[in-house]
């Protein structure tokens, strides 16, 4: 019964991750001023959201990082979205900026609480 409850508060903490990761990736519109040919402005803002303490990731498949690679074009290629990826890398700040060649990063794995 402890390892359910365990279980259960580690995918809730995955799906909180995820959440408040995709909140602070989102895409915030505001209109340009000025009116007449004046376009929307984007801002994107990115956050890191820690863990709890109690998560431990166990990883079973690993990827050697290729020149040019971010969080992002590891995770489309290994069917994750970021956030997962970000669960199972914590150790990485996800942007736009290109992974450290020639690092391994956890491609397929467990996030065990």
């Amino acid at each position: 019964m402890a390892a359910t409850k365990a279980s259960h508060r580690a995918v809730a903490a995955i799906l909180l991750l995820a959440i408040a990761v995709g909140t602070a990736q989102a895409a915030v519109s505001e209109p340009g001023a000025g009116g007449r040919g004046q376009g929307a402005t984007t801002t994107t803002t990115s956050a890191r959201v820690p863990l709890p303490l109690a998560v431990t990731v166990r990883c079973t498949k690993v990827h050697v990082v290729k020149a040019g690679e971010t969080c992002a074009s590891v995770a489309r290629d290994f069917r994750l979205t970021v956030a997962q990826f970000m669960v199972l890398n914590q150790e990485y700040t996800c942007t736009a900026a290109p992974l450290p060649h020639g690092r391994w990063v956890c491609v397929r794995g467990s996030a065990i609480g």
